[in-house]
Order: structure tokens, then C-alpha cells, then sequence
């Protein structure tokens, strides 16, 4: 694959992988989603009669998150980095994050298993599990890292403006913040949360950047090809 073919579909991934993301955080402003507070029994009767929900928000996640990814790694190819620490370091990071990732989907799948087989100390669980407990995790530790060795990545190439290398290590050292903020207060989680609208955000931009950096590249070398061959040869 080319390095304009693999811009592109790294584009791609960029873009919709935040766009599902998206769905995911905003369903439950829609579907009356239980608060942490939530009795069992209510739990129950919630996850039988909306099993769906829990389907969908577990495959838009992690499927989000695994297009996320690849993005990640796409920009790690164009750098060259994967031979380097800064690269070695940010492929670690995002299977670190996509294992964070692939837990909670399964503890949102396990809440209507549970529900339909009446155990309501498995859905009470599961349902803690996945509702405030991995988004701390993901702050504490996967994001971080995942942004920091981005920073690394970017800082020491040229696949994308030099702003986006700042302003991924901001977004790494915001996640830590939050991360550990939320282990003694409510204000950390409200921290994580932000920081995951504006790592979509971060991500969206990154690879419209990428996207335009390729475009730019194919202009100059097809004005070099066009300026090449119309310079006179010698008889």
C-alpha cells in the first residue's frame, strides 16, 4: 500500500471511528439509561426490555474505538516509528486501550445476559463495571499513553503539522489529570469525560490533516513531474 493509499484509509478510519464513538456517549441521553444509583430489580427490568441497547452501545464502542486505532497506527506507519520507542511505545499503548475497550463491551453484553437469566447480582455488577469504573481506567492509564506516544510519534516527523504533536501531549497530561482526580472526586470523571469529547475532536482533525497533507504531497510531486517533462531535452 502507498503512503497516499494508506493516508486515505487512515483518513477514513480517523473519521468514522469518532463518529461512532459519538453515538455511543450520546445514547443514553436518549434511551432513559439508569443512573450508578439504580436498584437491581430496576436494573433488570431495564436490561430485558432494552437488551438491544447494550448490543449496539457494546459494538459501537469497540468497533469506534478499534477504527480509532488504526488510525493510531497509520500515523506510526507514515512516521517511520515503528522501529523506534516512540513507536514501539504507542503500539503497546493502543493494545492497552483497545483491551480496556473490549473489557467494558463485554460488560455491557453480560448485563442482559445476566437479566435473562435473572441474576440480578451479575447486571447489578457488570452494570457498575461498565458504567463509570472503565472510564476511569481509560483516563488513568490507556489514553494517556496512547497521546503521549502520539506526541512522541509526531514531534519527531513530518506526517503532521507540528501543532498536533502539542496538543496530543496536552490531551495525554488532561487524561492523567482526570484519571487521577476521578480516584478521589466526582470533578475527575467530569474531567475524563470532556477529555474523551476532545480526544474525538483531536482525532477528527488529525486525520482531516492527514487527509490534506496527502493532497498537498500528490500537488507538489505532479507539479515536479509536470515542471520534469517540460524542460527541453538535448537532440
Amino acid at each position: 500500500m502507498t503512503d497516499r493509499s494508506l493516508s486515505k484509509f487512515g483518513m477514513a478510519c480517523g473519521i468514522i471511528g469518532p463518529i461512532l464513538l459519538t453515538f455511543y456517549f450520546a445514547t443514553p441521553a436518549f434511551v432513559s439509561w439508569p443512573s450508578a444509583g439504580t436498584p437491581p430489580d430496576q436494573l433488570m427490568q431495564y436490561a430485558k426490555t432494552h437488551e438491544a441497547v447494550f448490543y449496539l452501545g457494546a459494538w459501537l464502542q469497540a468497533t469506534g474505538a478499534l477504527l480509532c486505532v488504526v488510525f493510531f497506527l497509520v500515523l506510526v506507519q507514515l512516521a517511520g516509528a515503528q522501529r523506534y520507542l516512540a513507536g514501539l511505545f504507542t503500539i503497546v499503548a493502543v493494545a492497552l486501550l483497545l483491551t480496556v475497550v473490549v473489557i467494558e463491551a463485554a460488560m455491557l453484553v453480560a448485563v442482559p445476559f445476566g437479566a435473562a437469566s435473572n441474576d440480578t447480582a451479575t447486571v447489578a455488577t457488570t452494570f457498575a463495571l461498565s458504567n463509570g469504573v472503565f472510564v476511569r481506567v481509560f483516563a488513568l492509564a490507556p489514553a494517556p499513553a496512547v497521546f503521549a506516544g502520539l506526541a512522541a510519534v509526531l514531534l519527531r516527523s513530518h506526517v503532521l503539522a507540528r501543532g498536533f504533536a502539542w496538543t496530543a501531549l496536552a490531551v495525554a497530561v488532561l487524561f492523567e489529570l482526570a484519571g487521577i482526580t476521578a480516584i478521589f472526586s466526582t470533578a475527575g470523571l467530569t474531567l475524563a469525560i470532556v477529555m474523551s469529547i476532545a480526544q474525538e475532536l483531536w482525532i477528527i482533525a488529525a486525520a482531516v490533516g492527514l487527509g490534506v497533507a496527502a493532497r498537498v504531497a500528490v500537488t507538489h510531486a505532479e507539479q515536479r513531474s509536470s515542471t520534469t517533462d517540460s524542460v527541453p531535452h538535448p537532440a
